[in-house]
């Protein structure tokens, strides 16, 4: 049976990502983007460049973002099926931070042929590490529902995100604070180190300086995982920052960290949609088991 295999753009897929994952699929590959507003004028995610939003969302822009829509994920599955998909999986964002997943199980219900949508739990680096769990079932030639289950177990278990954002405000604006509103009466106080458990944004540590968030942020990584493997070389983490600068500061702390204590460390520049809800300066971890 010929899978193919649909996701959206919050991933952040480098073109060369894209063409693998095509290729792996067998050209049966799509992505689905997001729309980011500024100033009430929509841009696809990607469209708008990550240091340009931080630009104008530090100068005080109006920033929202609108979910993929069932039409966006309907015209993709029938591009799929008319290049000969028999059945489709789709690995969405987390549900609790977007309802793109739940446009794509509605227009999934429409569809004559099998499609499984996997809510990934998670966003950016670990929805790409979730996709390169589906490409390998699909290479083995695993069946959709048994490929979906890997997915979700995986997600579950095998990933982990840690982030600091450089205030918490623009979580608040956006609903997506979760557990960590608890913070917001402390917030000029305390730098925030936070995670994503079961989907939702939560606080894991309140520090007195971004050092010591990094800091923070270095140990829950090793933390992690110790978690989820017994060995640091089945383990990879990805640095992601909202600006795209791999040079900042921040960034070659991080990456230099990490690397000393023996994690194969790579990057990857934040969604625009992501950074419409974190903020500029954001910057995080995410924590898996190679695929």
């Amino acid at each position: 049976m010929r899978v193919g295999l649909v996701t959206d753009s919050t991933a952040q897929l480098s073109t060369a990502e894209q063409e693998e994952l095509s290729r792996a699929a067998d050209g049966l590959f799509a992505v689905v983007p997001l729309t980011v507003l500024i100033g009430g004028v929509a841009f696809a995610d990607g469209e708008v460049g990550a240091a340009d939003l931080c630009t104008k969302m530090a100068e005080g822009a109006e920033v929202s973002t609108s979910m993929a829509t069932p039409a966006q994920f309907a015209e993709a599955f029938a591009e799929l099926r008319d290049r000969g998909a028999e059945a489709i999986i789709v690995v969405t964002m987390s549900a609790e931070l977007s309802g793109t997943r739940d446009s794509a199980v509605k227009a999934a219900e429409s569809e004559d042929i099998l499609i499984s949508v996997v809510d990934s739990r998670t966003t950016s680096a670990g929805q790409a590490g979730a996709l390169a769990v589906a490409v390998a079932g699909i290479r083995q030639g695993l069946d959709v529902e048994s490929i979906a289950g890997t997915v979700a177990d995986w997600c579950a278990g095998e990933t982990r995100t840690f982030f600091a954002p450089s205030s918490l405000e623009h979580l608040r604006r956006g609903g997506r604070i979760g557990a960590a509103s608890s913070l917001l009466g402390r917030a000029l106080q305390i730098v925030p180190v936070l995670g994503l458990s079961a989907s939702v944004v939560v606080p894991l540590a309140r520090v007195r300086t971004r050092t010591k968030a990094l800091e923070k942020i270095v140990a829950l990584t090793a933390n992690a995982a110790d978690e989820i493997s017994e060995t640091r070389d089945t383990v990879r983490v990805e640095v992601q920052q909202a600006e795209g600068d791999i040079d900042d500061a921040d960034a070659t702390m991080l990456i230099t960290r990490l690397t000393e204590l023996g994690f194969a460390t790579s990057f990857r520049t934040l969604s625009t949609i992501i950074t419409a809800h974190v903020g500029p300066g954001t910057i995080g971890v995410t924590v898996q088991t190679v695929p």
